[in-house]
Parts: structure tokens; sequence; C-alpha cells
């Protein structure tokens, strides 16, 4: 038997959080979200790959309810986190500041959101290639 503290608990929570968002459910998309998040944090701490996913997932809900600013710190969180765990060079680094910068994008900070795109492409170049489909 798991204890409630288990991370398989966790994935459980972002299971029921996926699907809520999938139905539009946003606020119970969250409250799923931040259940399994309270408890990867108390297991892993704030360096790990999981935590990194939670507050990406949290993001995103942020994002499509129109909260920028929530969406950005998460965002942002779940950036240094996989740049700890994963190194400058990766994809899932790339794709925080493609998140980033689509949240940007969205607020009219062009510029800022040009920062954010170019660096998601530079490291989608370095890992995959120029020619990369």
């Amino acid at each position: 038997v798991l204890s409630s503290e288990h991370p398989a608990v966790a994935g459980s929570y972002h299971n029921i959080g996926s699907v809520y968002f999938e139905q539009g459910k946003y606020d119970e998309a969250l409250l799923q979200y931040h259940k399994g998040l309270e408890i990867q944090l108390r297991v892993y701490g704030h360096k790990h790959h999981s935590v990194a996913d939670a507050y990406n997932n949290i993001g995103i809900v942020y994002t499509s309810q129109g909260k920028d600013e929530e969406a950005l710190d998460q965002y942002k969180k779940s950036l240094e986190i996989k740049m700890r765990v994963y190194g400058q060079d990766h994809p899932f680094v790339a794709s925080s500041y493609h998140n980033i910068g689509n949240v940007y994008q969205e607020q009219g900070k062009g510029e800022e959101a040009l920062d954010q795109y170019t660096k998601s492409l530079e490291i989608n170049i370095r890992v995959y290639g120029q020619d990369h489909p």
C-alpha cells in the first residue's frame, strides 16, 4: 500500500488534473496539479524534473485562463529547474523558453518574446542541427 506521500499519488493527482484541463475545468485542474506538486516538493525538493513538469503544467492552465503573470511565474520556475537538471542545451529547456515567449507575445511584448523564441531556436539547432524537420 502506498503512502499519501508517494510519487505515484502525485502522478495520480497530475492525471486527474490533466483530465480536468482537457474538459476546460481549469480551477479543478489547478487544484489537482497543486496537490501533486506539494507531494513532489516534499519528496524531491526543488531539483527534480517532475517538479519542473508540475510547474509547467500549472503554467499551461494559467495561460489558458489568460493569467499571464501567474503563467510566467510557473514557466520561469520550471525553466530554472530544467536548466539545473538537464543543462543549458536540452529540448526541455528550449520548450520552456518557447512557453515564456508565448506569454510575452500574448502580452504584446514583442522584443521579450523574440528573445525567448531565439533562445529556444538556438538550443534546438544545437541539439538537432540546422536541417532537422
